[in-house]
């Protein structure tokens, strides 16, 4: 009895999310406008990374022997959205959002690519890579077998961008959906027979 009541808790407790992917059924259940959907509290679904690596070569004469000793050193910037980071839609089209994590004016972009019902919106970076790859890349810039997919320019700095596996998308939480939740009533209607009674 006791294993029944804890698997019963832990489905309660699954079942009870209050993350779900926003797709255009979702969109078109709850009539949202445009203007609805930046009132709207996002997250993603899963990692995001910006990267700019520059190599510095410094070019040094060794005053012992005079000769040239070249350096190389690396320089990585890096922007990390991880998985969940809240964030909210600035602008919103039918089938694209300009979402922002930090300052309204640096947003990624999030399209809905399928015309069907279920589809989610997915990230879609600034120049999309002809193919995704795994570059080799500096053990110390962490993120090891996170592939590449394209380019991003984001805070005026052009970065190429790195996912884990599949492409994040949007999740919205459904507390920010209870604004737009409507209470209907269907009118039976009254007869004048029903009066004269």
């Amino acid at each position: 009895m006791r294993y029944f009541l804890l698997i019963l808790g832990v489905t309660a407790l699954i079942g009870c999310s209050s993350r779900v992917p926003l797709t255009k059924g979702l969109i078109k259940d709850y009539g949202l406008s445009v203007r609805d959907m930046t009132r709207l509290q996002l997250y993603i679904s899963g990692g995001i990374l910006l990267e700019k690596r520059m190599t510095v070569i410094d070019k040094n004469i060794d005053a012992s022997d005079y000769s040239l000793k070249k350096v190389e050193d690396y320089y990585v910037k890096q922007v990390f959205f991880a998985k969940g980071t809240p964030c909210v839609a600035t602008s919103a089209a039918a089938d694209k959002l300009s979402v922002a994590f930090e300052e309204p004016g640096d947003a990624l972009n999030f399209a809905s690519g399928s015309h069907g019902d279920t589809a989610v919106y997915a990230y879609v970076p600034d120049k999309k890579a002809v193919r995704d790859t795994v570059k080799a890349r500096p053990a110390e810039a962490g993120f090891r077998n996170w592939k590449t997919i394209g380019e991003e320019n984001y805070s005026d700095t052009l970065f190429t961008v790195l996912v884990k596996s599949s492409l994040p998308y949007l999740i919205v939480d459904k507390t920010s959906l209870k604004n737009f939740i409507m209470e209907m009533r269907r009118v039976k209607g009254l007869k004048q027979t029903e009066i004269l009674r």
